[in-house]
C-alpha cells in the first residue's frame, strides 16, 4: 500500500461537533438481516448519525442464512439466496421503496447491496454511494463480469473506501467520482469497563476448563473466506509445541458442520470449543488471552477493531487494512505470511509472556476513541452534507 492510500483512523477532533444543518434522510442498505460485521457497523453508523440529526433507516436485502431475520434490519424480500435472478425482486421491492418513501442518499454497504441500489435507483435518484467491505473476488476481472461491474460502477456518485486497496479497485474498474478513505468502527459503549479478569473466569466456567489453560480466539463467519480452517492448524500446532490452551470458535455459517468434524477428526474435541453467533462478542473477548485472526480476505476487519476495545490482543495474518488497526509489536502481532507454524510459535511465545500480553492489552484499550462510531459519523455527515450542497 501506497503511503498516499493509508486510510487513518479519525480522531474526534477532526470534524467539528455540531448537527447538520439540514437533517439527512438515508437509507443504509446490507445484505442479509442478520448481525454480522457489515450488518453491526451499518446499524452503528445509522444511530451515530441519528444522534447528529439526521434520519436514517437500515434495510436488508434479504432474509438471514437461516431464514429469519432481525427486527432491526427489514429485508426487502423474506428469501436469503444472494444470485444473480434473486437480484430482481430486490430490485424491484427497493425502487418501490424509494419512489414512495424518498431519501437524499442511499449508502450501500457492500457489492450486492451495491448491485441493487445502482439498478433500483429512480431517475430523480438519490445521491448513490458504495461503501466497499472487501475486495472483489477474483472472478470479477474476467471480460464478461468485468463489463457488468463497470456498469455498477457508473451509477455511483461516491465510493467510500476503508483501505487504499479498495479504492484501487474501485479505479480499475473505472470510477472517476471522488473516493473517501474512511476506514472502520464500532460503537465503543459495550466495550467500557470490561473487566478482563472477571470475564476470564466467567468464560473459562462456560467452557468447563481451569484457570491456567489460555483461552485463544476465533470470531467470524464460518464459510471459506474466513479460513477457520487455518485457525484449527494453527491451534494443533500451539498444542504441539507444548502450549495449555484452548480455542473458542465463535460464529455460525455453512463449514460449521465440517469444521467440527475436522476438529473431531484432529483429536481437539477437547481443546476446541465452537459456540455459535453470540451477541456478548465483547465479553468473549474481554476473556480471552489472544485473538488469531486468519481470513483470506478483508477491508479493515472489525473483529480486530473489537479486540483492541475489549483489551484482547491480536496475532493476524497479513490481510486487507490489518495493519490499519493493529500497531505490530504494540497492540498484538502481524505475521509476515501466513505460514501456519509461525503463527502457532508467535501464539505460544505471547501465551507465556504475561507481561508483554498486559502490555499489548492496555495499548489496545487506549485506541478506543480512534475507532469510534461517533467520530467517524461526524465524517460521513459532513462529507454527505457537503456532496448533495453540490450543483
Amino acid at each position: 500500500m501506497s503511503a498516499s492510500h493509508v486510510a487513518h483512523p479519525v480522531e474526534p477532533a477532526a470534524v467539528p461537533d455540531r448537527k447538520a444543518d439540514r437533517p439527512l434522510r438515508i437509507l443504509h442498505l446490507v445484505a442479509r438481516s442478520h448481525r454480522r460485521g457489515a450488518e453491526i457497523a451499518a446499524l452503528e453508523l445509522a444511530a451515530a448519525l441519528d444522534d447528529l440529526g439526521h434520519e436514517n433507516r437500515v434495510v436488508a436485502l434479504g432474509a438471514a442464512d437461516s431464514g429469519g431475520h432481525e427486527t432491526e434490519l427489514p429485508p426487502l424480500v423474506d428469501t436469503s439466496g444472494l444470485g444473480p435472478f434473486d437480484l430482481v425482486p430486490r430490485i424491484r421491492r427497493l425502487r418501490r421503496l424509494l419512489v414512495d418513501e424518498p431519501v437524499d442518499a442511499v449508502l450501500a454497504h457492500g457489492g450486492w447491496a451495491a448491485q441493487v441500489a445502482a439498478l433500483a435507483a429512480p431517475r430523480r435518484r438519490p445521491l448513490l454511494v458504495w461503501q466497499r467491505i472487501g475486495g472483489l473476488s477474483p472472478n470479477v476481472w474476467r471480460p464478461s463480469r468485468q463489463w457488468w461491474w463497470r456498469s455498477v460502477t457508473r451509477r455511483f456518485d461516491v465510493g467510500i473506501a476503508l483501505t487504499g486497496e479498495l479504492e484501487d479497485e474501485l479505479r480499475r474498474l473505472g470510477f472517476a467520482g471522488p473516493v473517501w478513505t474512511i476506514p472502520n468502527s464500532r460503537e465503543p459503549g459495550r466495550f467500557l469497563g470490561l473487566d478482563r479478569d472477571e470475564a476470564a473466569r466467567s468464560l473459562r466456567a462456560e467452557l468447563g476448563i481451569g484457570e491456567d489453560v489460555h483461552v485463544v480466539a476465533f470470531v467470524g463467519h464460518l464459510d471459506p473466506k474466513k479460513r477457520a480452517d487455518r485457525a484449527l492448524d494453527v491451534h494443533e500446532r500451539v498444542l504441539a509445541l507444548g502450549g495449555r490452551a484452548h480455542l473458542v470458535v465463535v460464529g455460525d455459517g455453512p463449514l460449521r458442520a465440517e469444521l467440527e468434524r475436522d476438529a473431531r477428526a484432529r483429536g481437539l474435541a477437547g481443546h476446541v470449543s465452537f459456540v455459535g453467533r453470540r451477541t456478548d462478542v465483547e465479553r468473549i473477548l474481554a476473556g480471552s488471552d489472544l485473538l488469531v485472526l486468519t481470513s483470506d480476505l478483508e477491508g479493515i476487519p472489525g473483529v480486530a477493531i473489537e479486540s483492541l476495545m475489549a483489551g484482547c490482543p491480536v496475532v493476524s495474518v497479513p490481510v486487507g487494512g490489518v495493519a490499519e488497526v493493529i500497531d505490530d509489536g504494540v497492540t498484538g502481532v502481524l505475521m509476515p505470511d501466513a505460514d501456519g507454524d509461525g503463527m502457532a510459535a508467535t501464539v505460544v511465545s505471547l501465551l507465556g509472556d504475561d507481561g508483554r500480553r498486559a502490555a499489548m492489552s492496555a495499548a489496545g484499550r487506549r485506541q478506543v476513541e480512534r475507532f469510534s462510531t461517533q467520530a467517524t459519523a461526524k465524517v460521513y455527515s459532513d462529507s454527505l452534507v457537503a456532496a448533495l450542497a453540490r450543483p
